[in-house]
């Protein structure tokens, strides 16, 4: 058998082409090989294939024309699974699949310096697209992922492009540029290769104007400067830096035995070390507390029997975060927040070819892998928290944190000239006090901590964690969960708290006081690892998630429009819908809803949220008119025509209680953002009609003004 989505769909059987019926039962073929061997709920594929025009026999339907198809597949492979069906497809009989393994080899090839076996990958998986993907559909699900295919062809031409490049092929693709960025003018990666194909072939003032003329078009139609990154490119262009030239062709690196090579990934504009080891079924993301590194510790037995023992679970993903170990460093005044570091993990994931994986989350790292897995259950196939914590500071309603005196005096280690051996002893004491009397043990875990961040860095971290509260996540995850902690360890009863809340954890407490998973009795941790991943199959898709969702209205709106009148108001509209969108496009929005004088839309980060909450309440002010917006982060039920939950209420209701010109956000925006930089001023306690209980509320500081 052999199935085709890449353009239009086919079904073969013998190389010879099935009779699949048209309408409904090629749409419903479509969605169960678009989620291949997944099972995908009936309600959904309702939702799928109708929206909100289901009709009241649509759960029938759906049942016979899962029936019908099943008689045209001459194979039995339409299984029914609760609470749905599951359609059974080989690693080689689809075309999506052979397109995305032939991807990620290509990048992986890239990565290692094969340039011209990545040309060969990638343009082989190019060549399965015959078309436009889901073209022939109307069906609600098709706008959304016609879309997203779209946009895995466009990152795979461009890597395509960057192995020409890299192989001085720029004569070659210059041409194919201009169309591509003809056709698609604000992709900024197609314009940046455009840039440095002009200049390698010696049309220096071209390139020149392409950035020129790029940097006018955003201007124009967004408002915003270039990135980074491009007028890096141009200053380099400016004094005809060597480093532009292209370096003579040279044999790829013989790549060592195994995996366990050094990669970068990128996340923006800052690069992510991370290692692969192991191969096995299921991918495992570690992410380490504080400023652990992952590499020094292979020098450690300990730590290097917990990573190998990992790895004989699965495929063991390691990596340092942003300002740690081997990834760039940045400086202490840009310090990632939650939100950034989860980019950094999917940019990990994404770089390894990694669709879903288990989230092992040690230490601070629980916090930034509960937050991961509420938000992104669809990359998530289950949840490991181990000596952890929601909240790091004590509050009226949370006794188990840490005081302001016993923080200041943590903050006070850093301080010292001799920095790491005050700020190891002063860390060990709590949670690893035993190796205090090991004179060996206690040099080479100071000149790890050392090698994981700067002195600066260090202290700025800490900072940033006395900020982090993820309470109100908990109750949102939704993948499956393990809470383990040591019952005397300095976090037990905070990871006990974590795990009391999360819905349906595994909370186990093993004996013993070490905080360090890879100290004292690792076997006993580790066996209840391998333990709960047999358990952990990853085939059931969640329909409820963690999101952050804006509204927005604009103030006044009955009075302005019978003020300017019916065409001018309509005009003004257009005008205002045309701004809010370009700030969606730029700060990653979702756009759920424009109808009338607000703005509906979803956000898989809140500070993004409410940055583009600022940017729409700055730019519409051009229009004469002031808009209010709120912002609320909560757990929503979406699929892909709508958006549904007590969340949404919320959110509506903070934005109508918000103050022209203001940013409204709840208490959950605020604890979550700790680190993005974003200030608030505090609004109070009060009810928000319609919606139970009572929200604190704050206003993004300098909105409102």
């Amino acid at each position: 058998m052999e199935f085709r989505l890449l353009g239009p769909l086919e079904a073969l059987a013998d190389s010879a082409p099935l009779a699949i019926a048209a309408g409904k039962q090629r749409a419903l073929l479509a969605l169960l090989l678009l989620h291949a061997n997944r099972t995908v709920p009936r309600d959904r594929i309702v939702d799928s294939l109708w929206g909100d025009d289901a009709p009241e026999s649509a759960a029938k339907m759906v049942q016979i024309h899962v029936s019908q198809l099943r008689k045209a597949l001459p194979e039995p492979r339409l299984r029914t699974r609760a609470p749905g069906y599951l359609l059974e497809v080989g690693a080689d009989e689809l075309d999506l699949a052979r397109f995305e393994r032939a991807v990620a080899e290509g990048r992986e090839a890239l990565t290692q310096g094969d340039a011209r076996r990545a040309r060969e990958l990638l343009g082989g998986a190019l060549a399965l697209w015959r078309g436009p993907a889901l073209a022939e559909f109307s069906e609600p699900f098709a706008r959304a992922e016609t879309a997203r295919l779209e946009e895995l062809r466009l990152a795979a031409l461009e890597r395509r492009i960057e192995a020409d490049l890299a192989l001085g092929r720029h004569d070659v693709v210059v041409g194919e540029l201009e169309a591509l960025v003809a056709a698609h003018p604000l992709r900024e990666r197609l314009r940046s290769q455009r840039m440095l194909a002009l200049y390698r072939s010696g049309r220096h003032a071209e390139a020149l104007a392409a950035y020129r003329a790029f940097r006018t078009t955003l201007a124009d139609e967004l408002g915003i400067e270039p990135p980074a990154s491009l007028r890096e490119l141009e200053r380099l262009m400016l004094r005809q830096e060597p480093a532009l030239e292209l370096n003579p062709a040279t044999p790829p690196p013989a790549r060592p035995a195994g995996a366990a090579d050094i990669g970068y990934a990128r996340s923006g504009e800052v690069r992510i070390a991370y290692q692969v080891v192991g191969g096995g079924p299921v991918d495992i993301v570690l992410v380490n507390g504080w400023v652990c590194p992952f590499q020094p510790g292979w020098e450690s037995p300990k730590i290097a029997g917990f990573y190998r023992r990992l790895a004989s679970f699965g495929r063991l993903i390691l990596f340092d975060k942003r300002g740690t170990g081997l990834s760039d460093r940045v400086s202490p005044e840009r310090l990632p927040d939650l939100e950034t570091r989860i980019d950094d993990v999917r940019a990990v994931l994404d770089a390894v070819g990694s669709e879903r994986a288990v989230v092992i989350g040690v230490s601070e790292g629980g916090a930034m892998s509960a937050l991961f897995a509420a938000m992104h259950p669809q990359r998530t196939v289950g949840l490991v928290l181990i000596g952890t914590f929601a909240r790091m500071m004590r509050a009226p309603d949370y006794p188990i944190g840490l005081s302001d005196e016993q923080f200041r005096g943590r903050l006070a280690a850093a301080n010292e000239d001799d920095w790491g051996t005050a700020v190891t002893k002063e860390w060990l004491a709590r949670v690893g006090p035993q190796i205090l009397q090991d004179p060996p043990a206690l040099r080479w875990y100071t000149s790890y901590i050392q090698r994981g961040a700067s002195p600066g860095a260090n202290k700025a971290m800490r900072l940033m964690n006395a900020q982090i509260d993820v309470r109100n996540v908990l109750p949102t995850i939704s993948v499956p969960t393990l809470v383990l902690y040591r019952a005397d360890e300095y976090f037990g009863e905070a990871t006990r708290y974590m795990g009391e809340r999360v819905p349906g954890a595994q909370v186990v407490a093993l004996p013993g006081d070490e905080h360090l998973p890879w100290e004292g009795d690792r076997e006993s941790l580790l066996d209840a690892v391998e333990r709960f991943l047999a358990g952990v199959h990853g085939d059931e898709q969640p329909d409820r998630v963690l999101a952050t969702l804006l509204f927005t209205d604009i103030v006044g709106s009955t009075a302005k429009a019978a003020e300017i009148g019916d065409r001018a108001w309509s005009d003004l509209l257009a005008r205002h819908h045309r701004l809010v969108r370009a700030q969606l496009a730029r700060f990653r929005g979702r756009e759920v809803d424009t109808a009338g004088d607000g703005v509906f839309a979803t956000f898989d980060g809140p500070a993004r949220a409410v940055r583009c909450a600022a940017a729409i309440v700055a730019a519409v002010r051009s229009l004469g008119v002031e808009v209010r917006a709120g912002v609320h982060t909560g757990e929503i039920e979406q699929s892909e025509t709508s958006v549904r939950g007590i969340a949404v209420h919320t959110g509506a209701r903070i934005a109508a209680a918000a103050r022209p010109g203001e940013v409204l956000v709840s208490s959950t925006v605020k604890d979550i953002v700790a680190g993005s930089g974003i200030a608030f001023d505090e609004r109070g306690v009060g009810e928000l009609a319609g919606v139970p209980g009572t929200w604190r509320l704050f206003a993004a500081d300098g909105s409102g003004a």
